[in-house]
């Protein structure tokens, strides 16, 4: 069963992301902050990440290069900000997508579905 970490400091919407991809076949397990994060990933390595932008002690985009550091995983950013060019770096930084709230579950299943699909990369 794929893992994901959801990293947001609204308890309520990493909860509600929890349940939904659970439903969807995923564990889940949630975290407030970048140093929750953290202790998640050091617990158990997520086989995808969803960020927040914007965390109580720092940003989501400076956090994907550490994530990714141990290894590979699909890393989202979904946020309550649309712009473009923090979309771009987010990718360059190494992040699957940049979803902008309110993203559906759907959005983000075809992220984490198509970024571990062999035919999506060799595209």
């Amino acid at each position: 069963m794929p893992h994901a970490v959801i990293v947001d400091d609204n308890l309520e919407s990493s909860e509600t992301l929890a349940i939904l991809l659970e439903m969807e076949g995923y564990s889940a397990a949630t975290a407030g902050s970048l140093r929750e994060a953290r202790q998640r990933l050091a617990e158990r390595r997520p086989d995808a990440l969803v960020l927040d932008r914007a965390l109580p002690d720092g940003q989501g985009m400076d956090f994907i290069a550490e994530a990714l550091r141990d290894g590979p995983m699909t890393v989202v950013l979904l946020t309550g900000f649309s712009d473009a060019g923090d979309a771009a770096e987010a990718v360059r930084r190494g992040a699957a997508a940049y979803l902008v709230k309110p993203a559906t579950i759907e959005q983000l299943k075809a992220v984490l579905d198509g970024a571990g699909n062999p035919a999506r990369q060799a595209a």
